[in-house]
């Protein structure tokens, strides 16, 4: 038993605001698929908007089997929190956004526990096809041609059986906040849930997309129940779920950056809420700068905002805190066997009920619900 690599393309094109679709091999046991997409931005064109770093822009990464069967349905930020949950680090790229440089974004696909599972994975030889998906929402005032993707698949070679099954993840639920709003969300009872994740983006500033809110008064309330509302298993704020993520993973959650921001606008830095952060200057022009990095007090939601004596300069930084990509989750997998995981059927009716804060500030954010299962094939 062994493990191959091979590239299932190189360079291959993506139409800005576009998808670049290609079909796997019709044989194989296939743990994972690692993506990188690069390109050349427009100069400084990303200053002084929210969205400015390359994963932000990464709106739907899928693998479809069989024409309409969902294997997986995430989007980049997502993406990146399940591989970190999976094992992976926190730090994969840096962001920056200065004069034309080329932006980056590395993630795996992962169709099993973690990168290299030898008990689970994509049976390729049980699919008719299976196609990759990836897209994006730039548009030309951002980046000055199409988007390039390396993407490098995983196969476990002479493994004892097969694969019996995968990991299904898809971004089951969507929508737009709404001020005192509740959701009363009912879980699909296919398939043992490994994860149920959810994303909070709060509302931004029309302007200087600043963040209008912190998350967790966004998603003020959450409550989880089982067995059709008898059994309680949550009932909280979503920072309280924060800080048991924070001690159950037991990884300080910290981001590179290097922002070339317009004075006043907002760096979004990756992160629900910032603790903490250090930082130095990057003069361009190889002179000692007289400035110091300043940013903005109180900015503890997921934005930052630099002060600024020019713009021609930048600083680096290393922001810490919690929430990676705004992301949370209720996690079922204590034991690697997914017999052990929840199992929608004995529980029940799940209920996921998600309530918005009374408070105008609340309305206008995102919310998803991602759903992480297996699935024998």
């Amino acid at each position: 038993m062994y493990w191959r690599r091979e590239y299932l393309r190189k360079s291959a094109s993506l139409a800005i605001g576009g998808t670049w679709r290609e079909d796997l091999p019709d044989h194989g046991q296939l743990s994972a698929i690692m993506l990188h997409i690069h390109g050349g931005a427009v100069n400084d064109s990303m200053v002084a908007i929210k969205k400015w770093r390359l994963i932000d822009y990464i709106d739907k990464i899928e693998l479809i089997g069989d024409g309409s069967e969902v294997i997986a349905s995430v989007s980049g930020q997502v993406a990146k929190y399940l591989a970190w949950l999976s094992g992976g680090p926190a730090i994969t790229d840096k962001y920056f956004n200065y004069a034309t440089s080329t932006r980056r974004f590395h993630v795996p696909i992962l169709l099993g526990r973690k990168m290299f599972d030898t008990g689970m994975g994509l049976n390729l030889e049980r699919w008719s096809n299976v196609e990759l998906k990836v897209s994006n929402d730039a548009a030309a005032a951002q980046f000055s041609s199409a988007l390039a993707v390396d993407a490098l698949m995983y196969f476990l070679e002479d493994p004892p059986t097969p694969f019996p099954g995968y990991l299904r993840t898809e971004e089951w639920r969507k929508w737009t906040t709404v001020q005192d709003e509740t959701k009363y969300l009912e879980l699909p009872s296919q398939y043992p849930i490994r994860r149920i994740v959810m994303q909070v983006i709060p509302d931004d500033d029309d302007t200087y997309h600043t963040a209008d809110t912190t998350p967790y008064n966004v998603l003020y309330n959450i409550e989880l129940n089982f067995k059709t509302g008898v059994l309680k298993v949550w009932d909280g704020n979503l920072r309280d779920l924060w800080y048991e993520n924070a001690f159950d993973i037991g990884k300080d959650v910290i981001q590179a950056l290097e922002p070339y921001h317009t004075q006043d606008y907002g760096i979004w830095t990756g992160l629900g809420q910032t603790l903490g952060m250090g930082a130095a200057r990057i003069p361009h022009d190889g002179i000692q700068d007289t400035a110091t990095p300043s940013f903005s007090p109180g900015e503890d939601s997921s934005t930052q905002k630099r002060m600024t004596d020019t713009d021609a300069d930048q600083e680096t930084m290393l922001v810490a805190g919690l929430a990676l990509e705004n992301c949370a989750h209720f996690r079922f997998d204590r034991l690697d066997d997914p017999l052990t995981w929840l199992d929608p059927r004995a529980m029940g009716s799940i209920q996921l009920n998600m309530k918005t804060r009374d408070a105008s500030s609340a309305a206008g954010g995102v919310i998803r619900v991602i759903l992480d299962r297996y699935v024998t094939r």
